[in-house]
């Protein structure tokens, strides 16, 4: 109204003439307008808007807010909107005018995901970018005991990183954008506690807050035109919300992409000496804790391969690792390129392949699965009727196998007057180490004798060992054997003596402590006897069946053991974990063995050469009267 009625108006000079109107804002031409207007900044530029028509009019010129907005807006613009895929930005802001553009890109803009936003400064045009930290590398971020994601107002994405427990902490970012002309600052948004509300009041928990004020945390930035920065700054202001400076870097050229490496971190360890980061290291029990350690960063794991921890964890998880001398690498897999360390030599090499082994073995015997360890019988001290009892009946689980279960399957000695004697059954295991838990073995009841005698021993013991001398030839028998198998072995491992029930079931012998088998081989001792047979009064002892129960690192890892100095020399094979066991088929040499010694039993039965004793049948229990077995 201001602008129309000035031009009506006249005023009087002193001498009582008239003139024209005296010129008012609203009489500026709007280019004129718009030439000032463009010296101006936004928010001054939006003020002058509501002066009248003309400044209101000029204000939304677009070459106003064209020199307002950043030079690649238009890259940045297609990079927002265009989320079809259209090289043309102008597809999603053809009818935007700059004005509406420039608004447009003040307000926040998601994008990647929702992991980044980006917004211009409303005062100064400055091209601004918030990062998520679910778009960040943090170390451990996938291990809920030291990282987790919690929800929250406080931040832009409604979600932030939450640090519980860690003694490293490395943060790594990674953001590549054409950035306008000009100097940038970068920053990491940290906050110390874990903030919450309660009673509608914010309360912030800092009990659990240690340490920072000890230790510098460790700022670094890196672009791709060489800029380089790196700051320290102790964490302060618990509960609080702090903006810590890492550095600037200035971009000269819009035109191509800069990408800009972000770290922050802090070891506490560096504030440490060597042997004191060994010790806390070695405090660790689990494996899979200490090789998570080696993970954690560069300089971890150097110092974890260069003070052999993974060795020293397994020298003191399994002490019978401790006449290795030599690790020997066979499988490719490991031909990585060379790894920064302290130097690229032979000793480092070699360094970083026990590390290896080591980690492989302490993994194997502590997480692969548990199974059934007995591979073949090798030897019994005696048998009593060779092969129809033999110690192959041990591997059958159940003790009546043939034609219709009537064939009893078991291991039996041979009589003795002493009840004293003792007598073993010695095993092939799946592999040369072994991680043995529990033996368990069953007694056998003889079904077919007056009063169901129990032939159980009195008690058990274990050894485990490794061959002394080359096998006999393949097809050899076992009988054969049977004289010179204790002088075939070394034992290195005798267990305590386990009382044996006198029952028909199947005895769990757990030892203290799971043991390691070098070598593959294990011998059950059975010492003394309780059952006395009535037909010849000579005590024996009957197995039903044996297991052995651990894990095994085969067909991985094998061992040579040197007769002359007791020294043992490692070789992996592979570093893949052994598929789970499969159930035996048919096919396989025990069962084999275990049809022709069926059939054998089958043939002489036929031929009457069976040995009956002469039981008076008549008057057992009931229970077997409608039964018949085959001795």
């Amino acid at each position: 109204m201001g602008a129309n009625m000035s031009g009506d108006l006249s005023y009087e000079n002193g001498d009582g003439s008239s003139s024209l109107s005296r010129p008012r804002l609203g009489d500026i031409p709007e280019s004129c307008v718009a030439s000032i207007l463009m010296n101006l900044d936004p928010l001054e530029i939006c003020k002058l808007a509501r002066l009248n028509r003309a400044f209101r009019g000029a204000s939304s010129a677009d070459f106003i807010w064209e020199s307002k907005l950043p030079s690649n807006y238009r890259f940045i613009a297609d990079k927002l909107f265009n989320d079809d895929g259209n090289d043309d930005y102008t597809t999603k802001t053809i009818n935007l005018t700059k004005k509406d553009l420039y608004g447009r890109l003040c307000s926040p803009n998601l994008f990647d995901g929702g992991k980044k936003e980006i917004w211009l400064d409303k005062s100064s045009g400055g091209l601004c970018v918030s990062i998520s930290s679910k778009s960040l590398s943090i170390t451990g971020i996938d291990d809920r005991r030291y990282w987790t994601h919690i929800p929250t107002e406080e931040s832009r994405f409604h979600t932030v990183a939450y640090l519980q427990q860690i003694w490293w902490l490395e943060v790594d970012g990674e953001f590549e954008f054409q950035f306008p002309r000009g100097k940038y600052s970068l920053f990491f948004r940290l906050h110390l506690g874990k903030p919450s509300k309660r009673l509608g009041h914010r309360v912030c928990n800092s009990d659990h807050i240690h340490g920072w004020d000890i230790k510098p945390v460790r700022f670094q930035l890196t672009t791709s035109d060489g800029q380089q920065a790196l700051s320290h700054c102790f964490l302060d202001n618990p509960g609080n919300w702090v903006q810590y400076h890492v550095a600037d870097f200035v971009v000269e050229n819009p035109d191509i992409s800069t990408k800009i490496n972000m770290e922050n971190g802090i070891d506490f360890l560096q504030a440490l000496d060597p042997d004191m980061s060994s010790k806390i290291f070695m405090c660790l029990e689990d494996p899979s804790d200490l090789f998570c350690v080696s993970a954690v960063s560069r300089s971890w794991r150097q110092h974890v391969i260069a003070n052999g921890l993974c060795k020293q964890l397994c020298l003191r998880l399994f002490p019978q690792l401790s006449k290795v001398d030599n690790v020997i690498e066979l499988t490719s897999s490991t031909k990585n390129p060379a790894e920064v360390g302290p130097s690229n030599s032979m000793e480092w090499e070699s360094l970083k392949q026990e590390h290896r082994a080591y980690t492989f073995l302490a993994r194997g015997f502590t997480s692969f699965a548990v199974k059934q360890l007995i591979l073949e019988p090798i030897a019994a001290s005696s048998t009593d009727n060779f092969p129809e009892e033999s110690i192959d009946n041990t591997l059958e689980p159940s003790e009546r196998t043939g034609p219709a279960g009537r064939i009893a399957s078991y291991w039996s000695s041979k009589g003795q007057s002493n009840p004293a004697v003792p007598e073993t059954l010695t095993y092939k295991l799946d592999g040369d180490l072994c991680l043995i838990n529990e033996i368990n073995i069953q007694p056998f009841q003889a079904f077919f004798q007056w009063g169901l005698p129990i032939y159980s021993a009195k008690a058990v013991r274990f050894r485990m060992g490794h061959v002394k001398r080359p096998k006999p030839p393949a097809g050899r028998p076992l009988d054969v054997l049977q004289d010179s198998v204790h002088d075939s072995f070394v034992w290195t491992y005798t267990s305590e003596v386990f009382p044996m029930a006198q029952e028909n079931r199947l005895q769990t012998f757990r030892l203290p402590e799971p043991v390691l088998c070098i070598g593959g081989i294990m011998q059950v001792e059975l010492l003394g006897r309780v059952q006395k047979q009535e037909m010849d009064s000579l005590f024996y002892i009957c197995v039903t069946h044996v297991q052995i129960v651990g894990r095994s690192l085969a067909p991985a890892v094998s061992v040579d053991i040197d007769e002359h100095s007791k020294s043992l020399t490692l070789k992996v094979l592979s570093y893949n974990q052994p598929s789970p066991p499969e159930i035996p088929s048919t096919n396989s040499s025990f069962y084999g063995r275990r049809h022709v010694r069926d059939l054998r039993q089958i043939v002489n039965i036929l031929r009457g050469n069976v040995n009956i004793p002469d039981y008076d049948w008549e008057e057992e229990d009931n229970e077997s009267d409608d039964e018949e077995f085959v001795l």
